[in-house]
This record gives structure tokens, sequence and C-alpha cells, in this order.
């Protein structure tokens, strides 16, 4: 027996991190991504991953994207790139749908 995680709990330990504020890297097909919630990401932490360079996008359902009036080319996902100017609280509010009618006109 191993004391390594197996698959099981290596997706839990991803799910808590994720609930904690904390990116998981997602690695494959010769590529990683740095994934984080945009519920629990922190400014800071935002910052950081763009500092990183590359691409940094928001990536959300096609239903809140048919809402946003956002493409969708990933099957039942959007990538919104995210514009040099985009803060933690324009992150928030493409992603969560609570304050529409509040802010309405984000797509």
């Amino acid at each position: 027996m191993s004391f390594a995680p197996d698959l099981t709990e290596l997706l839990a330990r991803a799910r808590a991190d994720l609930r904690m504020g904390v990116g998981v890297v997602l690695t494959g097909a010769g590529a990683s991504v740095l994934v984080m919630a945009a519920e629990t990401l922190a400014a800071a932490r935002l910052e950081a991953a763009r500092a990183m360079g590359g691409e940094t996008a928001l990536t959300i359902t096609a239903r809140r994207a048919a809402t946003l009036k956002a493409r969708v080319y990933d099957g039942d996902l959007a990538r919104v790139a995210l514009p040099g100017d985009a803060d933690l609280r324009w992150v928030r509010a493409v992603a969560d749908p609570a304050g529409d009618l509040t802010h309405p006109m984000k797509g």
C-alpha cells in the first residue's frame, strides 16, 4: 500500500484548495494550467497570477455566457479574456449573476 493520495483523494484536495482560495495546477498533454475559483479568489492572488505572464482568462459556464452574450467555444464552457484593467471586482461581477440587475450591461 502506498501513502500517496489516490485520484479520488487528489480531487478532494483540489476542491478543498479551491474553496479556500488557493490555486490548483492542472497538468496534462504537455501543458499546465493554473485554476482559481472566482468566488474565493483574493486580489493579491489574482495579481500574482497575472504577473506570471501568459494568457489570463475567466472560464464561465455556457449558461452564464449566454446571459452575458459571450460566445461559447469549448462545448459547455466559455473563456473570457481578462482586460488589462480588470480587477477582482470585475472578475466576480462576470462570474456571479447575483448583481446582474444592480449592474447590468456587462455582456
